[in-house]
């Protein structure tokens, strides 16, 4: 698939200050992942995915930030929020709770789906409770970069391989939506039905 349209509106400023409001969005309460969006447009045009994707990573970063504001000032609020997400609830928080355990900032790398970006930085304040605004920030922007990056790269080449088939828009656009939905039905529902935090991931 290749749209020059979707080329010309991933150039566009609007979807730029998009992908930095729902990367904030989802670094703080939201639980859809800026990836649905950058990869749709990695499979149409992955030479003009480069702001969107700054963008998206910027807003996290913003997102995990404001996120140390907050649990400061209402922690109870904070922690109600990410208890009532879907798959991450008590079972996640605990669970990001043992990986900053076993591995502090490290934890905060993750290649390809994992726990959300939000659960981190709980975590880690809970564990470590003084820290500060810039620490945190990087540890939001190496979690945005092992995140986001791989999953772009790997529909941008999926795009590449499949431009010469030509598949029209519309279709692909179908089939990515419903490949999310199922995606999201089932990694929440596996999140829901654990007992336990999943230690050995």
């Amino acid at each position: 698939m290749s749209d020059p349209d979707l080329a010309a509106l991933a150039l566009d400023p609007r979807i730029a200050l998009l992908f930095v409001a729902w990367g904030f969005a989802e670094a703080t309460a939201a639980p859809i992942v800026p990836d649905v969006g950058l990869g749709f447009l990695a499979l149409a045009t992955p030479a003009a995915l480069g702001i969107p994707l700054a963008s998206a990573i910027a807003g996290g970063v913003l997102g995990a930030v404001a996120l140390v504001v907050l649990r400061q000032r209402r922690p109870d609020v904070v922690d109600r929020t990410l208890a009532l997400q879907p798959g991450l609830g008590a079972t996640g928080m605990a669970d990001a709770r043992v990986r900053i355990a076993k591995r502090g900032g490290a934890a905060f790398g993750q290649v390809g789906p994992g726990l959300p970006l939000k659960a981190y930085v709980v975590a880690y304040l809970h564990d470590r409770p003084g820290t500060g605004f810039v620490e945190i920030a990087g540890l939001a922007f190496l979690n945005r970069l092992t995140r986001l990056v791989p999953i772009v790269a790997a529909f941008a080449l999926l795009g590449y391989l499949a431009r010469p088939m030509d598949f029209p828009a519309g279709p692909v656009a179908l089939v990515y939506a419903l490949g999310w939905v199922l995606f999201y039905a089932a990694f929440w529902r596996v999140r829901r039905s654990g007992d336990r935090p999943f230690e050995h991931l």
